[in-house]
C-alpha cells in the first residue's frame, strides 16, 4: 500500500512540475509579446524576461541555422549525386558509340584489303565471312555463311589478302566449312619461292605447318617465302602461304625438318573469300 502511495505522490509531484513549468513559460512568453506590442521602455520585466529566454532564444537561433545548413548540404549532395549518375551514364553512352566506331573502322579497313585483293587477282569469287569455328585439332575447321545457293562447292581454295587460309571441306545450302591449312588431315601443294623447288605442306593442328619432301641438298633458310605451286588449276600459281621459320638438318634421312609460319592469322579470321573453279578438290 505505502508503496502504491508512493507512486501516485510521485506522479503528482511530476505533474505539479510540469504545470508550474508549462505556467512560467507562458508567463515569458506573455511578458515578450506585451513588451513587444506595448510601449517600447525596457523595464525592469523586461530585462528579466529577454536576460531569461536570451540563451533560450539564441540556443534556438543556432539550432535552427545548424539544420538550415545540414539541409542545404544533403540537397546539394544530393543533386551531386544524380548529376554523377547522369554523367556516368553518358560516358557509357559515349563508350560505347567508340567501340562501334573502332569497330567499324576496323571492319572497313579489312573489307578494303579483300577488295583490292580482288581486284588485284581479278578472279572469280565469293565473299565470306566466318561464322563458326570447330575446336578440335585434327579437324582444324571454320564455317562461313555460304553454300551451294552461292555457288560455292566441296574443295574449293578459300583465301584472304594475306594468303591460303584452306579449302571447302563440306557444304550445304547456305553454309560451308573450311579445312584449315593448319589442320592436320591438310596437305597443299607449294614451292620455296626462292629456289622454285616444291614441296608438301601438312598442318600440324598448331599455329604452325610442316614443309616436307624437300631435299637436303635444297638450299633453304629461315625467311625464305612459301608460295602455292598452282598444279591442278585449283589454287592460283604464287599465292602467299608462309615464310620460313625453322630448319633442321639431321644426320639421318634425306629431307630437312622445315617449319613455316602461316601468312594468315587465323586467331583473327573474320572475313574471307571463296575462289570459284570450274572442278573442286573433290573431283
Amino acid at each position: 500500500m505505502r508503496k502504491r502511495g508512493t507512486r501516485k505522490s510521485s506522479r503528482r509531484f511530476r505533474t505539479f512540475r510540469l504545470v508550474l513549468l508549462s505556467g512560467l513559460l507562458l508567463t515569458l512568453v506573455l511578458i515578450i509579446l506585451v513588451s513587444t506590442l506595448g510601449n517600447q521602455k525596457f523595464g525592469a520585466f523586461h530585462k528579466l524576461a529577454f536576460e531569461t529566454t536570451g540563451p533560450g532564444l539564441k540556443l534556438v537561433s543556432g539550432a535552427t541555422r545548424y539544420f538550415s545548413k545540414f539541409t542545404d548540404k544533403y540537397l546539394a549532395l544530393v543533386h551531386v549525386r544524380e548529376e554523377n549518375k547522369r554523367l556516368w551514364d553518358e560516358l557509357q553512352s559515349c563508350r560505347a558509340a567508340a567501340y562501334r566506331n573502332r569497330e567499324a573502322v576496323a571492319t572497313n579497313v579489312r573489307l578494303r584489303k579483300l577488295l583490292a585483293f580482288k581486284e588485284k587477282t581479278n578472279l572469280p569469287m565469293v565473299s565470306a565471312q566466318v561464322v563458326g569455328k570447330d575446336p578440335s585439332l585434327w579437324f582444324r575447321t571454320v564455317v562461313i555463311d555460304r553454300g551451294t545457293s552461292d555457288g560455292v562447292m566441296k574443295g574449293m581454295p578459300v583465301v584472304t589478302d594475306s594468303g591460303i587460309v584452306g579449302q571447302i571441306f563440306s557444304v550445304s545450302p547456305n553454309y560451308a566449312k573450311v579445312l584449315l591449312a593448319i589442320a592436320p588431315s591438310s596437305a597443299l601443294d607449294v614451292l620455296l619461292q626462292k629456289s622454285r623447288v616444291r614441296g608438301i605442306l601438312k598442318g600440324t593442328g598448331s599455329l604452325t605447318c610442316r614443309l616436307d619432301y624437300v631435299l637436303k641438298t635444297v638450299d633453304v633458310a629461315k625467311g625464305d617465302y612459301i608460295v602455292t605451286a598452282g598444279y591442278g588449276g585449283l589454287f592460283p600459281t604464287g599465292l602467299p602461304v608462309g615464310v620460313v621459320t625453322k630448319v633442321v638438318k639431321k644426320p639421318r634421312g634425306m629431307f630437312q625438318e622445315i617449319e613455316v609460319t602461316p601468312a594468315v592469322d587465323f586467331l583473327t579470321l573474320e572475313n574471307v573469300q571463296v575462289l570459284e573453279q570450274e572442278r573442286s578438290f573433290a573431283e
